[in-house]
């Protein structure tokens, strides 16, 4: 699920006019913008480099400070890297607990934490070799003392404003430097926005912590270079009303009401600046802090989901205030990306779309497969992406897709919203599989109305498909929010509470029902611990298989018969179809298909069959597990050996 960097501007409200030009400045401000740890340390971040853009094209200087570089440089690379990427951090959030302290003071003691979180003591000492005392000097002193040597090693009394973008992970870290900040310089202007803002949770740290003097929910690549007007206008900036949609504070009651503009035409956005992370990865050594990783530059094509507009995915809570599709023109993304190439010294890009844009297969992908640059592209795109779409992307350079497969079951895929099938998902990772597409995803389980006869299924399924790419994790559900689990009171969706990891993070002065994104709750109709148990063996053997030696199951083209080679068991396989078997058998490659239509495909290509004797033919290719069904659908898992026939 990618999903990793949402930029500030990826949730957004409702407003739906584009603005208009704003006028200069009354005078021109010095703006710092701060990308704090757990921020992931191998990409610039697309937030502070859209909003640097932004700031001077709206006359302002503006620097953004890669403080998580330094922090990845103070405990090392592989510690800070282990931390930021722990997989359950939705379930103890150890990224925000171990600056919470130096936020916030004491607010539950370590031992508390260890005892509600005993799985972290073993990730602590896998990641580090590490003792809990280790951790919690990290956390008591380490921490606290390198905030403090940040507000000594920047010369903040330079600027006039600085604007913390907070994601994921990020929230108590900025929260800590900003009151640090405001200790040692109380003029110092101080906004906050990012995911971490939006609706509720903005209004409430804006009316509860006295150094938020503003708060930016939902896009701000308008409501930001306004707020600097408003400020550079005002005599005393700090105390200044605010008279901005979209921004709230404290002093401004009536702004939390309103939505901050929207951009519509995405074109007349600038590019990112990524000049200050390039610099500061210079001064700190690329091999220091990324080891032999490479740099992935991110990019932003499109806002918003087209699918979600739609069909919102029951436990997707991203796009908070706003769910309508917006991209950028393919001219423009080809230049943007054209221009960002030529600039920083990489091939790695990552775009943080929600979804790909389908006219992008037929415009912007065929333009980057015309200029055959080596690059390596990252894009979310839906489930149900064909052979030949595929291919257009492989031209393309888009080498590694999330495609949000989230089950093998339609049955839990319809509970999802997800408008895909257990055999479309197959097939997007076997046409991958031979484009040489990696596929990033995950098995999710918890929704309302699956049975354990969903997981049992995919359980058996799974050995069928160890020569295609497996998941990278198997989990339950979280419940975000935003989501239509949070949001709509007809699923059957009860006591929801904050997790039980905020009250470890914050202060009881916050509420934490506002300013959570992930809930604890009880749901009814869902599947055992058993039968996800099992879901999660069976996924992990599969990546075990893959690991070790990568099975295949492939077909071998000749003249009159087709060849299956087998390498999924420990025993290898070798199966021959002629005649108009081998024909049927390939014409179930692309999509799935009944027998009555192969038949009928067959009697075009002049074989006389009944449609019993393909449906026979079919069952028994399924019982040798070479081809999968579903309500009288047959896919075949065969991949071709030829790389080129497609």
């Amino acid at each position: 699920m990618a999903m990793e960097l949402l930029p500030l501007i990826a949730t957004a409200p409702r407003a739906t006019d584009q603005p208009e030009p704003e006028p200069p400045p009354t005078r021109s401000l010095r703006v710092a913008l701060v990308n704090m740890p757990w921020a992931r340390v191998d990409a610039p971040s697309i937030q502070c480099g859209l909003l640097q853009s932004v700031v001077r094209a709206a006359g302002h200087r503006c620097d953004v400070h890669y403080l998580n570089l330094d922090f990845a440089a103070e405990i090392g690379a592989q510690t800070y890297d282990g931390l930021a990427r722990i997989p359950s951090e939705r379930l103890h959030l150890i990224g925000e607990w171990l600056f919470s302290y130096a936020a916030f003071g004491e607010v539950l003691t370590e031992s508390a934490y260890y005892q509600d979180f005993p799985e972290v003591e073993k990730q602590w000492a896998k990641l580090t070799g590490g003792s809990l005392d280790e951790l919690t000097r990290l956390r008591r002193d380490i921490i606290p003392g390198w905030l403090r040597g940040c507000v000594r090693r920047v010369d903040w009394a330079d600027y006039d404003v600085v604007g913390f973008t907070s994601t994921f992970l990020q929230n108590t870290a900025s929260l800590a430097l900003g009151r640090m900040l405001r200790a040692e310089h109380p003029d110092l202007v101080q906004v906050y926005g990012g995911a971490n803002f939006d609706g509720a949770m903005g209004a409430e740290y804006a009316g509860t912590l006295p150094w938020l003097d503003y708060v930016v929910t939902g896009e701000g690549d308008v409501a930001f270079p306004r707020l600097l007007a408003q400020l550079a206008a005002a005599e005393h900036p700090a105390v200044a009303h605010c008279r901005v949609p979209g921004v709230l504070s404290a002093r401004d009651a009536a702004a939390q009401t309103r939505d901050a503009p929207r951009t519509q035409d995405l074109d007349r956005l600038p590019i990112p600046d990524y000049g200050d992370y390039f610099a500061a990865l210079e001064r700190h050594g690329q091999a220091t802090i990324l080891g032999d990783e490479p740099v992935k530059l991110p990019v932003e094509f499109a806002r918003g989901c087209w699918w979600g507009q739609k069909h919102h995915c029951t436990f997707c809570g991203l796009n908070a205030l706003g769910m309508g599709y917006r991209s950028k023109s393919p001219d423009r993304a080809v230049s943007e990306l054209s221009t960002l190439l030529s600039a920083y010294p990489t091939v790695h890009v990552e775009a943080v779309d929600n979804i790909l844009d389908m006219s992008y297969l037929s415009s912007f992908c065929t333009e980057l497969a015309d200029r055959r640059w080596d690059i390596h592209v990252f894009f979310e795109v839906k489930a149900n992406l064909t052979r030949e779409q595929l291919a257009v992307l492989r031209r393309a350079g888009i080498l590694t897709i999330q495609p949000g497969i989230e089950s093998l079951s339609t049955h839990v895929l319809k509970l999802m919203r997800k408008g895909s099938t257990k055999l479309l998902n197959i097939r997007l990772l076997k046409w991958a599989r031979y484009h040489g597409i990696r596929v990033a995803w995950n098995l999710l389980t918890g929704f309302p109305g699956e049975t354990d006869e969903d997981y049992r299924e995919q359980v058996e399924l799974i050995p069928l498909l160890h020569h295609l790419h497996p998941p990278d994790g198997c989990s339950r559900l979280w419940l975000e929010r935003f989501s239509p689990y949070f949001t709509d009171p007809s699923f059957p969706i009860s006591d929801v509470r904050p997790r039980s990891s905020y009250r470890h993070i914050y202060p009881d002065s916050l509420d934490h029902s506002q300013i959570a994104y992930f809930f604890d709750y009880t749901a009814k109709g869902i599947g055992s611990d058993e039968a996800f148990a099992a879901l999660s063996n069976a996924a992990r053997r599969w990546r075990q298989r893959w690991a070790e030696h990568r099975p295949f199951l492939i077909y071998q083209r000749v003249p009159g018969r087709l060849v299956l080679v087998d390498t999924r068991a420990e025993q290898p396989r070798r199966a021959v179809l002629t005649g108009w078997q081998a024909e049927a058998y390939e014409l179930c490659g692309d999509r799935p298909h009944s027998a009555d239509r192969i038949r009928a495909g067959l009697e075009s290509a002049g074989h006389r069959v009944t449609t019993a004797e393909v449906s026979a033919l079919l069952n028994q290719c399924c019982r040798s597990g070479v081809m999968v069904s579903e309500d009288g659908h047959y896919l075949s898992l065969a991949i071709p050996e030829n790389p080129g026939w497609w």
